[in-house]
């Protein structure tokens, strides 16, 4: 096998087709032999990391496939690897009577060949902006109080025009409402420019809730209300929001 090194990409479908040829570089017909294993390991930590036996595509007649196996490997066989690079190697095993046998990576009869993981197919998912400190204001209008998370800042330069945001609001037996807010200024020192996106009633919710909007803002606000019983008490509490875009 003529070694060259190889890069698969992370978290999508990789087929790699594997040539074997002998020390004269011809090609070796395969078609009849018995199964081959390709094995992928950390050798720094003496770690395998995937296992699968390559497919035979020599068929015995068609000159092309003459010596041609294939490696299919799918979106869950990589989405756990770190981007690095590793080792691999290929074994044969006989159909006689089950044992394993090398095949070499180059010319000098080295085993193992080298495996590069990359991340080009797709960015990498950043951490979500986690939101737990809100402002307390009184509201004349209504006698009540209204809790503001500060200005978090929406990505528009990475969103198109149908910009997907994700909010995930954690509560314990709350009851009240929450609003989500944007804005398209920059500067959103006052409270005037928000505009509402979403107002959401819970009575007594327990656990996570999301919602999700599409659009285009420079800053969105989260602004919680607890609903007030016969005594001027609030039931539950609004712990945290958890917010994407």
């Amino acid at each position: 096998m003529y070694q060259r090194d190889l890069k698969i990409q992370k978290g999508i479908k990789n087929k790699i087709r594997v040539q074997f040829k002998n020390s004269d570089q011809k090609r070796i017909p395969i078609s009849n032999t018995g199964t081959y294993v390709f094995s992928m390991f950390d050798a720094v930590n003496n770690r395998m990391l995937l296992q699968k036996n390559l497919t035979v595509l020599d068929d015995g007649v068609t000159i092309g496939l003459r010596g041609l196996a294939e490696l299919s490997l799918l979106e869950s066989d990589t989405l756990d690897l770190e981007v690095s690079e590793y080792q691999f190697t290929v074994k044969y095993q006989d159909p006689s009577d089950g044992t394993y046998l090398p095949t070499y990576s180059n010319t000098y009869y080295d085993v193992a060949g080298q495996i590069q993981v990359k991340q080009d197919a797709y960015p990498a998912l950043q951490p979500s902006q986690e939101i737990t400190a809100f402002n307390q204001v009184y509201n004349d209008s209504i006698t009540a109080y209204q809790y503001f998370s500060g200005n978090v800042y929406a990505y528009p330069e990475y969103n198109s025009n149908t910009a997907l945001h994700t909010v995930a609001m954690y509560m314990t037996n709350y009851i009240g409402t929450v609003t989500i807010q944007g804005t398209l200024y920059n500067s959103p020192q006052s409270f005037g420019r928000y505009v509402n996106i979403a107002t959401l009633t819970y009575n007594g919710y327990n656990g996570i809730d999301y919602k999700n909007f599409n659009g285009i803002f420079s800053y969105i606000r989260i602004m919680y209300q607890p609903t007030l019983d016969f005594m001027g008490n609030t039931t539950g509490t609004f712990d945290k929001v958890l917010y994407r875009s």
